[in-house]
């Protein structure tokens, strides 16, 4: 199930609603997609912001989701001084979802791909 969630996150295609210019960069996420505050982070991409930190933001993002409702919970606070949107969510009922989060500060930009299980 792993590989399927990591190859999931992998790749192109989609489209993405960010007005951003900045072109992102993947970061190698590989043996942390279970240690990133979701039940899985499929995917990290970065502007001018460092893998690390995006990984400490995306983490303290799922955090703050976590502590707002739980599982489906939602964060509207700014995290590590990033603002971070959440797109729609794809989801299994009462199983799990798939969602985006899309984070910024100034020029630095954090986009991720998570499954979260209920």
């Amino acid at each position: 199930m792993l590989g399927a969630a990591v190859l999931a996150g992998c790749g192109g295609g989609g489209s993405s609603d960010t007005t951003s210019t900045a072109s992102l960069s993947s970061c190698d996420i590989n043996g942390k997609q279970q240690d990133l505050g979701a039940s899985y982070v499929t995917s990290i991409q970065v502007a001018t912001v460092s893998c690390g930190q995006a990984e400490k933001v995306v983490a303290g993002y799922h955090q703050c989701r976590l502590s707002n409702g739980g599982a489906g919970g939602t964060c509207t606070s700014a995290v590590m001084g990033f603002t971070c949107t959440e797109g729609s969510r794809q989801s299994v009922p009462g199983v799990q979802y798939n969602a985006t989060a899309d984070c910024h500060k100034g020029d630095s930009e954090i986009k991720s791909t998570y499954t979260q299980n209920f």
